[in-house]
């Protein structure tokens, strides 16, 4: 593709996850000090800002980036260069409009919002955050367009913008009104206006990245579809990923309040049933986070398989699903076995003066951690469904993983005998099914490719792994008498040692997946493969 920095989908992936890993330490950075700023009162109203601005993204934007993704990934491929502007035009167009709905929404809905979620005074920091959701949408726009040329870099660089925005405007400016003695609600108001700013200066950076002129090169294709075509295109592959991801989301809130509903069946009393549910978030926190580094992964895939199909490259397309199958193992399964083998440790390491909070949810993320594999592998290959075009599937799939879901909360949670130990086992049923559903469907629609042998000899080093880890943890602890956090810090540090020792003993990383990294063949050449 003519003026691109294109990457192959892991080197993509590998400069998406570096922003990623940025992003979430200088959100760490961010929140931390704010949580100590403004106190748990204030919090609250930046919580409630944010939870229903996320929730409004998601349904505004979600499908709208994988189809100029995948369409602009196929034009080029077809070398068809005009007909890639025009997508990218007709996208931004329809961008602009759906996200300047959603912050008109926001803004002068910000009252009702507030009073809806049980936290009028909140109103004030939903107003703040109101006009981020336009600017991202131009964002998605220009991601998804950079993304279908295999250019990684401006979305990872776009990132760390919005984040930085978020850590130094959004503290200072919450600084100086706290000082200023304005009140909580106004400082809540001046934390998350630092997101705005974010996506103001993040959406300025994408308009500037892409002002150098493109040239068409010699020998590309002229024609172009029309754009009524091309914007039917557009709405036919993002309205059905747009329904996938509020299926979940929609599925996650109604969850919560079931969970909630069945502890009282379960007899637990407002405080109990709050103390419980606030452990079991505390768990998801951690659990959610490998899946953000695997969503990186789905991200670059979308380009890199859409090209093989539309050459008819069979080979070069069931490799790159294989190889994406197979990074993901190698990143989830240690995850996992990680977290359900090191709970205790992981979580009193992060939250040393609540020993009763976590108490309670080391059992649940031990659960929670079997599900990790389940979540990341449903990320990703709902991303190769969509670069197939089998953009429906993950519709039928994402709900029938979330009925599952509903009905186990509903008999595990509410048994006064399992209760909230019931609430982990429902989402890593949810997600088991979803993922297993989708690699059926991914399997039957290559001709019955053999996918499967990908997930063995990551499992087997994640497993000698997570023995390791929960042995060496037992005799650093019981034995050598350190302490739960130090005895956690060490098991962690000998466990990923013995991890890369079990990945090459047996050979869990072919040369063809090595050769994909920068400077593949020196590594490999090392790793003697």
């Amino acid at each position: 593709m003519p003026a691109s920095k294109k990457q192959n989908f892991l080197h993509g992936a590998l400069i998406l996850s570096a922003a990623t890993a940025l992003v979430k330490v200088i959100g760490a950075i961010f929140k931390i000090p704010l949580q100590n700023l403004i106190g748990p009162t204030g919090y609250s109203y930046f919580d409630v800002a944010y939870s229903i601005y996320s929730t409004l993204f998601v349904i505004s934007s979600a499908g709208l980036p994988v189809a100029i993704s995948k369409m602009v990934s196929e034009a080029g491929a077809r070398r068809r260069f005009v007909e890639t502007r025009h997508i990218f035009r007709l996208a931004l167009g329809a961008f602009v409009c759906i996200g300047a709905a959603g912050s008109f929404v926001l803004f002068f809905g910000a009252r009702a919002l507030a009073g809806w979620m049980g936290n009028p005074d909140a109103y004030q920091a939903i107003m703040a955050i109101a006009p981020s959701v336009l600017f991202v949408s131009v964002m998605s726009a220009f991601r998804g367009y950079h993304q279908g040329r295999g250019n990684m870099y401006p979305t990872a660089i776009s990132q760390v913008i919005e984040a930085s925005c978020k850590l130094g405007v959004g503290y200072l400016l919450a600084a100086w009104v706290h000082s200023s003695g304005l009140g909580l609600e106004r400082a809540a108001a001046a934390a998350i206006s630092g997101v705005t700013v974010g996506s103001v200066v993040g959406a300025l950076y994408m308009v500037l990245a892409r002002r150098r002129p493109e040239s068409v090169p010699a020998g590309a294709d002229p024609a172009t579809r029309s754009r009524r075509v091309l914007l039917g295109e557009i709405l036919r592959l993002s309205v059905p990923v747009t329904i996938s991801a509020s299926v979940l989301s929609l599925t996650n809130l109604i969850d919560k309040g079931l969970v909630m509903n069945r502890l009282f069946a379960a007899g637990y009393t407002l405080p109990a049933a709050k103390k419980v549910i606030g452990a079991y978030s505390f768990a998801q926190t951690l659990f959610n986070l490998p899946s953000a580094f695997i969503l990186t992964i789905s991200v670059s895939i979308i380009p890199a398989l859409t090209v093989a199909l539309t050459h008819r490259n069979d080979k070069t397309a069931d490799a790159t699903i294989r190889s994406a199958l197979r990074i993901t193992s190698l990143l989830a399964m240690p995850a996992a076995a990680g977290l359900s083998s090191l709970a205790l440790p992981i979580l009193t390491l992060l939250s040393m003066h609540q020993p009763e909070t976590v108490e309670i949810a080391a059992p649940l993320l031990v659960a929670l951690g079997l599900a990790v594999v389940f979540v990341c592998l449903v990320s990703l290959t709902n991303a190769i469904l969509q670069a197939m075009g089998l953009v429906s599937v993950p519709i039928v799939t994402m709900f029938a993983g979330g009925c599952v879901k509903l009905i186990a909360n509903y008999f595990l949670v509410g048994s006064p005998e399992i209760n909230i130990a019931g609430a982990p086992v429902g989402t890593v049923l949810c997600y088991a099914v979803i993922a297993l559903l989708n690699l059926g469907v991914i399997a039957r629609a290559r001709g019955g490719a053999r996918f499967w042998g990908v997930f063995v000899r990551p499992l087997f080093a994640a497993a000698g792994m997570g023995v390791f880890a929960h042995l060496f943890y037992r005799f650093a602890t019981d034995v050598a008498g350190m302490s739960v956090p130090l005895g956690g810090v060490v098991s962690i540090a000998a466990a990923v040692a013995i991890y890369g020792a079990l990945v090459l003993l047996l050979r869990a990383v072919p040369r063809e997946d090595v050769l994909l990294l920068p400077r593949g063949e020196k590594l490999a050449k090392f790793m003697k493969l």
